[in-house]
C-alpha cells in the first residue's frame, strides 16, 4: 500500500485516543498515545529524533460534512434527495451512512471518500515537501 493512502485511512479515521504521526525521513506511520493507554511512553517532543516527526491531519467535522455533501450532489435523485434530506436533518453523520447501506451506495461511497482523502493527502505531502514512492 502506497504511503498515500496509508495517510488517507489516517485522515478519515480520527480517534481522541492517539494521534498518527508520519517520519518525514523513513515514511513511517507512528502513533502517540497517553501512557495510560498502552502503558508505554508516548512520543518525547523534546527529543532531538522526533524533529523528523509531523502530525498527520485528521478530517475535522466540517470537512467531513463538506465532503458528504460533494458526494450527495453527485448522486442521481431519487438518492440524492432522500441523502441530501438527511444532510439537512438531525444527526446527519449517523443518518447518512444509514442511508448509504440502504440505499446500495456504500461502495460508491467508500470510493469516493477515499479518493478525496488521498487527494488532501497528496497535496499535505507536496506542502510539506515530503517525498515517498
Amino acid at each position: 500500500m502506497k504511503l498515500a493512502d496509508k495517510l488517507a485511512e489516517e485522515f478519515l479515521y480520527y480517534t481522541d485516543e492517539m494521534q498518527a504521526v508520519l517520519d518525514r525521513v523513513t515514511g513511517e506511520i507512528l502513533y502517540d498515545v497517553d501512557e495510560t493507554l498502552i502503558g508505554e511512553p508516548g512520543i518525547d517532543w523534546d527529543d532531538e529524533a522526533a524533529q523528523n516527526l509531523v502530525l498527520i491531519p485528521q478530517i475535522s467535522s466540517a470537512e467531513a460534512f463538506e465532503v458528504m455533501q460533494q458526494f450527495t450532489k453527485k448522486q442521481k435523485r431519487p438518492d440524492q434527495d432522500v441523502l441530501k434530506e438527511v444532510l439537512d436533518g438531525k444527526k446527519p453523520f449517523r443518518h447518512f451512512k444509514d442511508q448509504v447501506l440502504v440505499l446500495g451506495l456504500e461502495e460508491s461511497w467508500h470510493r469516493f471518500e477515499q479518493k478525496y482523502a488521498k487527494k488532501r493527502m497528496t497535496e499535505w505531502l507536496e506542502a510539506n515537501e515530503i517525498h515517498f514512492e
